[in-house]
């Protein structure tokens, strides 16, 4: 059992976040910022350009208020309510560090009830 546990947390500690290569973030990233009443955390992944990929989470004082899903250049977000309820949801498009909303998004109350729509067009 206690080879389990150590090979396990050899294991953890051998997968590194915050990497560069040539200059250019790549792999698991994660970035805190802020002071202990006001923390902000963010957590995802890059790829081997530089580009987000997958799903990226948002942190605020350990409560989860925003979720991108990646599919380069566009992202599926999810806004939360503090309650943990979609506030909001619709795909961006992603250009050099830039977010622009694209397409029909939709706005929700704290119930999760559906009270508004917008559509953007670029």
């Amino acid at each position: 059992m206690k080879v389990y546990i150590l090979f396990f947390s050899l294991l953890l500690l051998s997968c590194k976040i915050n990497q560069k290569r040539n200059g250019v973030e790549v792999g698991r990233w994660k970035y805190v910022s802020g002071t202990k009443s006001e923390r902000l955390v963010v957590v995802g992944k890059y790829d081997i350009k530089g580009r987000e990929k997958g799903v990226w989470k948002y942190y605020r004082n350990d409560t989860l208020f925003r979720s991108e899903r990646y599919f380069y250049p566009y992202s599926v977000d999810v806004l939360f309510h503090k309650n943990g309820k979609v506030s909001e949801m619709g795909k961006s498009f992603t250009s050099q560090k830039t977010w622009t909303k694209t397409g029909t998004w939709y706005y929700f109350n704290e119930h999760e009830k559906l009270t508004d729509s917008i559509t953007f067009e670029n």
